[in-house]
């Protein structure tokens, strides 16, 4: 089971004209995630002024609608409120993520009242954090109440929450789960992303080179490298996660995508939706169409396009039903379920958006198929990188390229994909 891409709406974004900007601000973190691909080099926090600069670059370079800011742990950097306040004058939205350890109240009021959108956690069981007092989590569901009280914190302060976990074949069953668990608890969350575990090879066989010398790559080089072990298990690819959301839930449906740069029929961002009222019932989705009118009439109005909606759309998501069948679709189902008792009218309803990302792929040849137009691109030494390969930028000095032998090649095919590295906080 997948989705077919002649149905979906691919996101209109490209180099220059992307909805997102991706701000390093710190490579110092308070915690361990695993397949983390920031590294401590010890360049500690930029210094703001710096930060204005590639925030200005980006928004020309970018046309960006928002800022994320990444690390590392961003909220440690000591001029974080001052940098949103920035960020907010220059008339964008601003996105923080973090792994919310940090994340007290009175900084949380500090930063909504400089102009801060919402903050993206990355919070799961492979993490090594303080709050679990170095136990083993086994399921995802043991974190359930640290994230309720960091969403509770958020809904205090009136902030977007978004919740993100790193997919792996451990908890990769789990999925359903989290999502149950999530739509029951939408008052304080406002969707979620699934990000497909991800790590450099080094296995023998596999030679890697910058600026046209070989180099020693091993386990220690990158924070995203993986072993031979690890990657001779099968690899989740984001058609796995959505058909395995698909079995579960029934009435979800991806409605936008991000393909890669080589094979046609990858999927490196998959975005879709769940129409829900605060009880938990389902009546649907809404389509690509639904999409792509938001995306231009917002570029129309605002001459770039969108991310980070600053609110709920809530039953205004039915007025979509004059223009996407699948919102009509929804719609009349909300109506049945309302006429067989009218209190149910008054429940609160919301789009509830999953996001799942499959990030660079190596494939057998050595070549490394990316994310198509990446929405993640930060401003490294006067010039636009990827935000999940910098730290090959900040070690070697470029991207890395592979040479692969025939037995290496073969270990890879027999894997469909190998995964490169990760995509997240």
């Amino acid at each position: 089971m997948q989705p077919e891409k002649r149905d979906l709406y691919r996101l209109p974004w490209s180099m220059n004209d992307n909805a997102i900007g991706w701000l390093e601000v710190t490579d110092i973190c308070n915690i361990h995630c695993q397949g983390c691909y920031r590294q401590i080099l010890g360049e500690g926090h930029k210094p703001l002024e710096q930060l204005k600069e590639e925030v200005r670059l980006l928004k020309e370079w970018r046309n960006c609608d928002g800022i994320s800011l990444a690390g590392g742990e961003p909220i440690l950097h000591p001029n974080i409120v001052e940098l949103i306040r920035y960020i907010s004058s220059l008339g964008m939205k601003s996105m923080i993520l973090s792994n919310g350890y940090a994340l007290t109240e009175d900084l949380l009021w500090k930063l909504k009242k400089a102009g801060l959108t919402g903050v993206s956690f990355h919070i799961d069981s492979t993490q090594i954090r303080p709050e679990f007092k170095k136990r083993e989590l086994t399921s995802e569901l043991e974190v359930n109440e640290l994230r309720v009280k960091l969403g509770e914190r958020m809904r205090k302060v009136g902030l977007y929450a978004h919740f993100g976990i790193t997919v792996t074949k451990d908890n990769f069953k789990e999925i359903p789960d989290f999502l149950k668990w999530s739509i029951e608890n939408m008052h304080l969350i406002n969707g979620i992303t699934l990000i497909i575990f991800r790590g450099m090879p080094v296995t023998e066989g596999i030679e890697y080179y910058a600026k046209g010398k070989k180099v020693e790559v091993n386990m220690d080089s990158l924070g995203y490298t993986i072993s031979d072990e690890e990657l001779a298990s099968d690899k989740i690819i984001a058609q796995d996660v959505y058909a395995m959301i698909k079995e579960h839930f029934p009435d979800y449906e991806a409605t936008t995508y991000l393909g890669g740069t080589i094979n046609q029929d990858t999927y490196k961002w998959l975005i879709g939706n769940i129409i829900v009222n605060s009880k938990g019932k389902s009546f649907g989705a809404y389509g690509s169409r639904t999409v792509e009118w938001i995306q231009t009439f917002y570029h129309l109005v605002k001459g770039r396009y969108m991310v980070y909606a600053r609110k709920r759309i809530g039953k205004k998501i039915f007025l979509m039903a004059l223009l996407d069948k699948a919102v009509r679709k929804a719609f009349f189902k909300f109506l049945r379920y309302g006429l067989a008792n009218p209190a149910r009218f008054f429940y609160p309803i919301n789009a509830f958006g999953i996001g799942i990302v499959q990030a660079p792929d190596m494939l057998p040849d050595g070549r490394v198929e990316m994310c198509d137009d990446c929405p993640d691109m930060c401003v490294f030494e006067g010039k636009l990188v990827n935000s999940c390969r910098l730290d090959e930028h900040r070690k070697f000095g470029e991207l890395l390229t592979a040479k692969i032998d025939k037995k290496a090649s073969q270990k890879l095919a027999d894997k469909k994909r190998i995964p490169i590295v990760m995509h997240d906080n």
